[in-house]
């Protein structure tokens, strides 16, 4: 998770390396990625979401060893949220607005498989009392895309006093479902 909410740092980090970009078609989402070409078998994307308009970055490719080692740099030469900020932004934020935005960057910086000290301020999202952060937890377990929140969106969806948030968890139930992540 990038903590500059544009192109400029990913792109000059590139550009340090040498890295080509490589060209990007709109996947039809909102969302907008670009890449670069690291070597013949490893990438670097950045990717805007829409919703938060938080910027993510990652390498992917097939080099394992190659991959730390990106990782590392892209540690070192990024500024980027630590884990520790992600896990405390949601108890640090009073403003709503602000609360719900440390929210979609915690769900968007989760590791790729569930992490038990993600859930506590999850947790206190979901049952903060304003509609707004609830509907944010909601779709931040979209970019979790853990099977163990699923029943948790689906009481969200069933139960939540506000329509609204009702509504948001819906949809994150659908697609927990199309992923074949939920009702297993």
């Amino acid at each position: 998770m990038l903590k500059q909410r544009d192109w400029a740092a990913a792109e000059a980090f590139a550009k340090r390396h040498g890295w080509a970009e490589q060209p990007t078609e709109d996947s039809g989402t909102g969302r907008m990625s670009r890449i670069w070409v690291v070597d013949d078998e490893n990438h670097f994307q950045v990717t805007r979401d829409r919703a938060s308009g938080e910027f993510t970055c990652f390498f992917y490719g097939t080099d394992r060893e190659r991959l730390g080692e990106l990782l590392e740099e892209a540690e070192r030469e990024l500024d980027i949220w630590s884990s520790a900020e992600l896990l405390e932004g949601p108890y640090e934020e009073a403003d709503p607005r602000r609360l719900a935005q440390s929210v979609f960057r915690l769900g968007l910086g989760a590791p790729p498989i569930h992490s038990p000290e993600f859930m506590p301020p999850l947790a206190h999202a979901m049952a903060h009392e304003q509609p707004m952060v609830r509907a944010a937890a909601a779709r931040a377990t979209a970019y979790m895309e853990w099977p163990e929140l699923f029943p948790i969106v689906k009481v969200m969806a069933e139960s939540d006093a506000d329509e609204r948030v009702r509504a948001e968890a819906e949809k994150i139930v659908h697609v927990y479902r199309r992923a074949g992540l939920g009702d297993a």
